[in-house]
């Protein structure tokens, strides 16, 4: 037997209500990493789709027919069939990445190597996650939000043609 505040219990009688005080204490804990570990997998997975949209809209422009333009007019049919494609690509995508727009200058071809460099084809998609999240995140005043996230999710691919 124990003494408790003056009164006699026995050890599981001490020991009452240590469980559900753990519990208590660990419950947000568990809660917020479940929460943390969704949030990050759909961000993750946005950032994906947003890197397969580029990667493909690339390698569609790189199917332009050569021999069927003069060398001055293949950079231009190159960037249309690159950005047509990207739009395309985009209007597959759930909401909200369905309603980014590629804008002027999402897909461009510049010279790398100075003169007589090769010409590259690159493509930019940038989210911006801070303005337009897909997922709410928990603010906790001047403590900030949960979990962190970025406040853009960019996507960039390129290739030599």
């Amino acid at each position: 037997m124990f003494i408790v505040g003056g009164s006699r219990q026995t050890p599981a009688k001490a020991h009452e209500g240590a469980v559900a005080l753990e519990f208590l204490m660990l419950f947000p804990f568990v809660v917020a990493m479940l929460y943390g570990a969704a949030i990050y997998g759909i961000v993750f997975f946005s950032q994906y789709r947003l890197q397969s949209v580029v990667d493909r809209s690339v390698a569609t422009a790189l199917y332009v027919d050569r021999s069927a333009y003069a060398t001055s007019e293949l950079q231009t049919q190159v960037e249309s069939r690159a950005l047509n494609a990207l739009s395309g690509l985009l209007a597959k995508q759930p909401e909200p990445l369905k309603s980014m727009s590629p804008g002027d200058g999402a897909c461009g071809v510049e010279t790398v190597g100075g003169v007589g460099g090769v010409e590259m084809l690159r493509c930019t998609l940038t989210y911006d996650y801070k303005a337009n999240p897909i997922v709410p995140v928990m603010s906790f005043g001047m403590l900030g939000t949960f979990p962190p996230l970025p406040d853009t999710l960019t996507a960039e691919a390129h290739a030599a043609f």
